[in-house]
């Protein structure tokens, strides 16, 4: 008797598109805060992802700023009457899971019983707390409707189980859900910023863009992924975490000239002498 087997599909591992990968200096944690059973680990090699802890729940997916989680599916759930209904899951949703539930599906609840699901019902009070500040209708806790009616008065009394589908929300920024508004806003430091370049050039979503007239953020872009602060040599960049109202913003520079080399730069102001290559090496070592 012949035997087919199919092959393995392979394990949930961190792609080459991960920060960790790119920058040395690289202080991207969020999958590793969102695991629950700790299978992500940061290591010098980059991000490590432990298959045999992983349950599955996909909560690394929708916080990754690069989709660098691989082999792994968004989570499957059930809804009806635009609410998430049972089973649901041990391990509840993240809150990036949730807002994508509301913007691509138009889920406004849940049906369980609180007590049961008390881990659900703080994933929704957090929800809540970031859907007022979206200017978005907030999410109910509905009773189960299996409170009412078991499944053998469901039998005897001939009533029919209200149809209900299953669905996955892909991972997606959330600056495309929720059009004016971010969860990361670029902060530049002048006092610091040497005008390298470095920023701007690594900076895939151009969330920053460095001009010979101008140093330009757009904070409705930005996904987080801090490659920025990882290249930045003076530390003049970081990137704040908060739901706020998107902004782009624009520092106006000056054009010089560098006395030391004699080419052009951007300064901060028309006083700068040296352009930033000449002012790190001294004795015209450039």
């Amino acid at each position: 008797m012949l035997r087919f087997s199919l092959p393995d599909s392979p394990p949930p591992a961190v792609g080459e598109s991960c920060v960790h990968h790119q920058f040395r200096r690289a202080s991207c944690r969020t999958c590793v805060r969102a695991c629950p059973v700790e299978a992500l680990a940061i290591t010098p090699q980059g991000v490590s992802l432990a298959a045999e802890k992983c349950l599955g729940c996909g909560n690394c997916l929708y916080v990754c700023p690069t989709g660098a989680i691989v082999n792994l599916l968004p989570p499957q759930r059930y809804f009806r009457d635009h609410r998430l209904i049972a089973p649901l899951s041990v391990t509840p949703p993240t809150l990036n899971e949730l807002l994508l539930w509301h913007a691509q599906y138009h889920i406004r609840g849940v049906e369980m019983v609180l007590d049961e699901h008390p881990r659900w019902g703080l994933a929704i009070a957090a929800l809540n707390l970031t859907l007022r500040q979206l200017d978005e209708p907030c999410w109910q806790i509905f009773p189960s409707s299996e409170a009412f009616i078991n499944a053998s008065r469901r039998r005897l009394l001939s009533v029919r189980s209200d149809p209900k589908s299953a669905g996955r929300v892909q991972p997606a920024p959330l600056a495309a859900a929720f059009p004016g508004f971010t969860t990361f806003t670029p902060r530049l430091d002048p006092a610091r910023c040497i005008l390298c370049g470095a920023c701007s050039r690594v900076c895939r979503q151009q969330a920053l863009i460095q001009s010979e007239d101008a140093f330009h953020i757009d904070s409705q872009v930005c996904n987080g992924c801090e490659a920025c602060h990882a290249v930045c040599p003076t530390d003049a960049i970081n990137v704040i975490c908060a739901v706020v109202k998107a902004e782009e913003i624009s520092h106006p520079l000056q054009l010089a000239e560098c006395q030391s080399c004699q080419r052009g730069f951007s300064s901060w102001d028309e006083d700068t002498l040296q352009c930033p290559i000449c002012r790190q090496h001294h004795y015209g070592m450039r």
